[in-house]
């Protein structure tokens, strides 16, 4: 796809290229007729301006952009040592931005990183955030998508097989003799999003699979910390007696504030109530948390996602690559001594 140039603009403008860049510079002499009308072409044609020195024109700028969702989570400070690490090793610098899962941020963050003229992009997207990748698209960029997909992504992907996490949870579940269950999921705005949806749909499938009841009044929004996993909870044993006998969580962090709530209320996680965490996170080993977790090996997905975008840059036009992780349940004391009712 041919990138849009500022002659391209000037000729559909009809003024001249020098008019176009004055154009994008705020307090320039041209009049705001023109300016307007340049913009907007501009913006019809999804053009981002080229902010790097004129000198590196022709030239290599090195750089990979890498963006997530939220730099704080700790998977994210898994994937930006592997990514820096395996970057710098080539000879390339990783740019970070986070979108704060906020589709407008997304689609700044993206602007910008093409204006420094990146070589590649490596992104952990949502459905929401399509038109960033529509960007980068436009832009001919190498670039990969992590993590999650968005459900009707079509492009190069390392992902984690999301409906095998559900699927590994409700089976572990189901061994340990539990006859109800719940799924602490994210917020309800994020809930619409591929990778829960997939995590909840091989979840409910397989407890029905094994005769274990199982509806949408068991899934409870919880969010994506401690402090709302634990909320949840906490409203939860506000309505009585707790109903279920194992609960799975979106992540090792809700797990853990349901942890915390639990022990404060008399329940003895891993006894009287089965605990599963999402991403086997460093924090769940611990002898004092000791949390079942179904892992996810972030290294090697940013290793080999990081690795092929690399290769793509270098040698563009190569195949492809579509790779779909196996997650592996890790089994601690929050559900090996769970007595069967």
């Amino acid at each position: 796809m041919k990138n849009v140039t500022i002659k391209d603009i000037a000729n559909l403008a009809g003024v001249s290229e020098t008019t176009v860049s004055l154009s994008f510079q705020p307090g320039s002499r041209i009049s705001q007729a023109t300016r307007e009308k340049v913009l907007k072409i501009a913006h019809e044609l999804r053009y981002v301006r080229n902010s790097v020195a004129q000198n590196l024109r022709g030239g290599r700028t090195k750089t990979i952009g890498f963006i997530v969702n939220d730099i704080n989570n700790y998977i994210y400070h898994i994937m930006s040592k592997v990514a820096t690490q395996i970057g710098n090793e080539s000879g390339f610098q990783i740019l970070y931005a986070e979108t704060e899962w906020n589709p407008s941020k997304a689609i700044e963050v993206t602007k910008t990183m093409l204006e420094k003229q990146v070589e590649g992009f490596m992104l952990s997207l949502t459905e929401k955030e399509e038109t960033s990748l529509d960007l980068i698209r436009h832009a001919n960029v190498p670039h990969i998508v992590i993590d999650t997909i968005p459900s009707d992504y079509r492009g190069p992907y390392v992902i984690n097989d999301e409906i095998r996490i559900g699927e590994i949870g409700a089976t572990h579940f189901a061994e340990l003799g539990c006859k109800r269950v719940a799924f602490f999921n994210a917020t309800e705005e994020m809930s619409s999003f591929s990778a829960f949806t997939l995590q909840l749909e091989g979840f409910k499938s397989t407890l029905n699979s094994f005769g274990i009841a199982f509806d949408d009044n068991d899934v409870y929004y919880a969010g994506l910390t401690v402090e709302e996993g634990s909320k949840t909870f906490n409203n939860l044993l506000k309505q009585g007696p707790i109903p279920y006998d194992g609960i799975l969580c979106v992540n090792d962090y809700v797990a853990y504030g349901v942890m915390q709530s639990a022990e404060k209320n008399g329940i003895k996680i891993g006894e009287d109530l089965a605990l599963i965490g999402i991403d086997n996170l460093e924090f769940s080993a611990l002898d004092r948390i000791s949390l079942s977790s179904i892992a996810i090996d972030y290294h090697k997905l940013t290793s080999i996602a990081i690795s092929r975008l690399i290769e793509a840059i270098e040698q563009p036009n190569g195949q492809l690559l579509k790779e779909v992780l196996e997650p592996q349940l890790i089994v601690r004391n929050s559900t090996n001594a769970f007595k069967k009712h």
